[in-house]
């Protein structure tokens, strides 16, 4: 029989992931100092996300019985959760792995898992705003080209016009 503080984590990790889904990054803090950990959970939180200390058997249990994940976490894990920003996070944690010394055991990222390596990758891919930015900008010179094209017709047709009117 489950103690009752772990039915609670059971609990607490369901209503985690149907805040913030399925996107999780697990990372390794062994030695870090509570400020090193403050720091990084207020980041986190800053972006959207939420760094929170599980035992690894609870949450082994959580993901099988309610995702259908069949992977074994082991070692002291922080889970970070994440909606949609979660490139955002794997760029910050990247960044600031070296600064506080802890490293990024895996992610999962839309349902698929990435060991530590391919992890990184996803950080440099471009974040969701990067994405919407790009389209606005490529959507954006697609409509000024268009509306300078169209104005320059018109300008030389008055050009025309004002030439002719000139000559006579």
């Amino acid at each position: 029989m489950p103690s009752k503080k772990n039915l609670e984590m059971y609990e607490e990790i369901g209503k985690i992931i149907k805040e913030y889904g399925s996107n999780i990054v697990s990372i390794d803090f062994r030695g870090l100092n509570v400020e090193s950990v403050s720091k990084l959970r207020n980041e986190i939180r800053k972006m959207g996300g939420k760094l929170k200390v599980l035992k690894n058997t609870v949450f082994t249990k959580y993901v099988k019985n309610e995702l259908g994940w069949d992977y074994r976490f082991e070692g002291v894990n922080g889970f970070i959760f994440a909606s949609d920003n979660v490139v955002d996070i794997l760029k910050f944690l990247v960044k600031i792995q070296k600064e506080i010394n802890f490293q990024i055991n895996w992610a999962i990222f839309e349902g698929k898992f990435y060991d530590s390596k391919a992890t990184v990758e996803l950080s440099k891919l471009p974040s969701k705003q990067e994405i919407i930015a790009y389209l606005v900008g490529a959507v954006g010179s697609g409509v000024s080209s268009f509306v300078w094209t169209i104005n320059n017709v018109v300008q030389s047709f008055v050009l025309v016009l004002k030439a002719i009117e000139d000559k006579k």
